[in-house]
């Protein structure tokens, strides 16, 4: 049996546009000059949502009804194909068969107001529990909501998307670090990647930590697609 996720994600809605008379347009106009009326879009995060009892299928299928183009609900899979069963006798036909990646395990891409305003009717989708950064307070010392750094969700969604069933997920302990720097991926199926290259049973892999979600990681990668991180300078190749 062969792994090969298979990401899912919902289109985002950039959302309407206020229209605005052009009589007050030139009426608020200095020397022939336009005013620009649209009020500055606000930026869009990635929060990671645990679905309670493994239902992060259930809570994604629900978010996909609820979505009204203010969010873009993302639920990380793994598509396995099966090629001993059904077909004709002697030329079997793939079985395909989707799961999540982490069955409690999912996210939503989306403005913080309007994230917000989502967990405001989360009773409307069971199972639905958001991830808090426990090292950070609001003014009220209440937890923040945790945001995943977009370039950690981007590694992250290269390694899912990477059709190789030998990634490593969700490890709750780290191997103890070998090589330890700070890389970037610049070849193969994990290209883009940026994380920590360690050794795994004599294997070089990069890691990548969603903070407060989980540690997840590449397959091997030749020592020749890897170049060193170096904040301020130009990468440097590993090995």
């Amino acid at each position: 049996m062969t792994e090969i996720p298979d990401g899912q994600c919902i289109s985002m809605n950039a959302g309407a546009k206020r229209n605005v008379p052009v009589s007050s347009v030139f009426a608020n106009a200095k020397d022939g000059k336009s005013v620009e009326y649209a009020p500055a879009a606000a930026p869009l995060h990635w929060f990671p949502i645990r679905a309670t009892y493994h239902r992060a299928q259930k809570v994604y299928d629900r978010l996909v009804e609820l979505n009204d183009g203010r969010y873009e609900p993302y639920l990380p899979t793994l598509c396995s194909i099966d090629c001993t069963d059904g077909g004709k006798a002697g030329h079997p036909e793939p079985q395909v068969r989707t799961e999540p990646l982490d069955k409690g395990l999912l996210f939503v891409r989306a403005s913080l107001p309007d994230y917000r305003r989502l967990l405001e009717v989360a009773s409307q989708v069971p199972g639905l529990t958001p991830y808090y950064n426990h090292f950070a307070t609001n003014e009220f010392g209440r937890n923040e909501l945790l945001i995943v750094p977009d370039r950690q969700m981007e590694s992250f969604r290269i390694i899912v998307e990477s059709r190789n069933h030998d990634i490593l997920v969700n490890q709750t302990q780290v191997p103890s670090l070998i090589e330890g720097d700070h890389v970037v991926v610049t070849g193969g199926a994990f290209a883009g990647v940026e994380g920590i290259v360690m050794k795994y049973r004599h294997q070089k892999r990069v890691f990548v930590q969603l903070h407060g979600v989980g540690t997840y990681a590449t397959a091997y990668v030749p020592s020749a697609f890897l170049k060193r991180k170096i904040e301020n300078e130009k990468s440097k190749d590993v090995l």
